[in-house]
């Protein structure tokens, strides 16, 4: 099994969202109004004209995993595209994770 943590800019949840449910992820966690810096500057998940972040939490097995995130560094490359290179609110890591309980 693998944890996929996917951090965007609240600009990005939607897409992340219709991907996820494309690819038939039954499952995950969103937690909303994530602050902290980064490459693509300070957000503090607070007040009216902030972009808030959102984290997705997902755990599929490896199989399963594989096609999620194909499709995800898809995204990726066509919102970079959008942008014309500039950098995206969007990042992406995979670890091993064990279900306990």
């Amino acid at each position: 099994m693998q944890m996929l943590t996917i951090m965007c800019g609240a600009k990005i949840e939607e897409h992340v969202r219709v991907l996820l449910n494309n690819l038939a992820v039954k499952g995950y966690t969103v937690i909303s109004d994530v602050g902290g810096i980064g490459q693509t500057g300070l957000v503090f998940g607070k007040g009216v004209w902030t972009d808030r972040s959102k984290l997705f939490l997902v755990a599929l097995d490896n199989e399963h995993m594989a096609a999620v995130v194909t499709a995800v560094k898809e995204l990726h490359g066509s919102l970079l595209q959008e942008r014309h290179g500039l950098e995206v609110a969007l990042k992406v890591f995979l670890v091993p994770c064990e279900l306990i309980v």
